[in-house]
């Protein structure tokens, strides 16, 4: 356990700089806000198809180490190219090869992580909740750096962060455990159960704001005037709010219908993006990076939980990876892409109203998915 909670949490040091920071090293290279959300969003499109293909050559190997292992050098050595890719035609290139190699690594580290946990009696959380620590003192951390030494010596620390997740990587084992594979069968299936498409549906509106906070905040608190330290503070303020409610939600879930708590997430989302676009400084936007906690926290692990639960057990791998293709793929296209040339044209103030709607929207469907829920059942139950 030790391993994977070490590699999780210096892995989301990693997540910090391409979440955080990336933003703003392609601001420096020049690019405006649009450039920037293209940019952005060409690694999800790569990610909706690398994901679900790294994770079928795992699990006709069996292995999630050595798979781990290769991803890392990958990732090194094109991260590094795109440090130092001169223009946006380049990087737009860098980007795509890089998330082909990146973005399956979250996906295995979190099968790796649920796997262990159930092998060896742990909560799942207890070992990701170091992730949300490792984000949360390295957005801080970097953000000093960087404001002191200047956001072009970043490739430096992304190469000790890399080079460190590796040789942690090399102590990891494999489960023993065989895995159920994602099967284009699979998929058939998952998507005919028009309760699970509707979802998905309504996670996209929902993740489509929060993926655009993802690429955009960092250039919106520049444009306030924030330095990089403070734009630092801001994701460390959201990871440290994630952390706890990650470690409780196996209590809240004994105890709320589960499409209660992706509504309550939803709601706090709504208001979170609307308060972004009525705020002006940038203090109080950071300090409002805590609403993480009721809105971020409560919905992925709720929605995981809520997948498990309407998908056959022999589907789960098929129909958590629908899952992510939507919040870490089309959610990111859309969002980095829109938010960025609405930001150019209209300012950020707009992109929040529109994300808050956007919220709004996905938050209408789960409750309408739990009232129809709640009818089968009372029906069933008087039959």
């Amino acid at each position: 356990m030790l391993q994977l909670s070490m590699f999780n949490f210096f892995f989301y040091w990693a997540m910090s700089i391409i979440n955080a920071f990336f933003p703003l090293l392609f601001r420096y290279k020049g690019l405006s806000p649009g450039q920037i959300g293209i940019v952005l969003a060409v690694g999800p499109v790569v990610a909706i198809f690398s994901q679900p293909l790294w994770g079928i050559i795992s699990d006709k190997k069996q292995t999630v180490k050595k798979i781990l292992l290769l991803l890392l050098v990958a990732t090194l050595v094109i991260g590094l190219a795109i440090f130092f890719s001169p223009t946006m035609l380049l990087l737009v290139i860098c980007m795509l090869v890089f998330h082909f190699f990146m973005s399956p690594i979250q996906p295995l580290l979190d099968s790796l992580s649920t796997t262990f946990a159930k092998e060896n009696g742990r909560s799942y959380g207890s070992i990701r909740v170091w992730g949300s620590i490792g984000f949360a003192t390295a957005s801080f951390i970097i953000g000093f750096i960087i404001g002191k030494i200047g956001i072009q010596y970043l490739w430096i620390i992304y190469t000790i962060i890399i080079v460190g997740v590796f040789l942690i990587a090399l102590k990891l084992s494999d489960s023993k455990a065989p895995r159920n594979p994602v099967t284009k069968e699979g998929f058939k299936k998952a998507f005919r159960n028009p309760q699970f498409f509707i979802f998905l549906i309504a996670v996209l509106f929902i993740a489509i704001p929060h993926r655009m906070n993802d690429g955009m905040l960092a250039l919106y608190l520049k444009s306030l005037g924030a330095p990089e330290g403070l734009i630092g503070l801001a994701w460390t303020f959201s990871a440290l709010s994630e952390a706890p409610v990650v470690g409780i939600m196996y209590i809240l879930m004994r105890r709320i219908p589960l499409l209660v708590l992706i509504s309550i997430a939803g709601c706090f989302y709504t208001i979170r993006w609307f308060l972004y676009s009525l705020l002006s400084e940038p203090v109080l936007i950071v300090s409002s990076q805590a609403m993480h906690s009721v809105t971020f926290a409560i919905f992925m692990v709720a929605s995981l939980q809520y997948v498990a639960s309407i998908i056959p057990r022999e589907m789960i791998a098929t129909g958590q990876t629908a899952y992510f293709a939507t919040f870490n793929g089309l959610a990111p296209i859309i969002g980095s892409a829109a938010g960025g040339y609405l930001m150019e044209h209209f300012g950020g103030s707009y992109i929040y109203r529109l994300g808050s709607f956007s919220a709004l929207i996905g938050t209408f469907i789960v409750v309408v998915l739990f009232l129809r829920e709640r009818k089968v059942q009372n029906e069933k139950q008087y039959a």
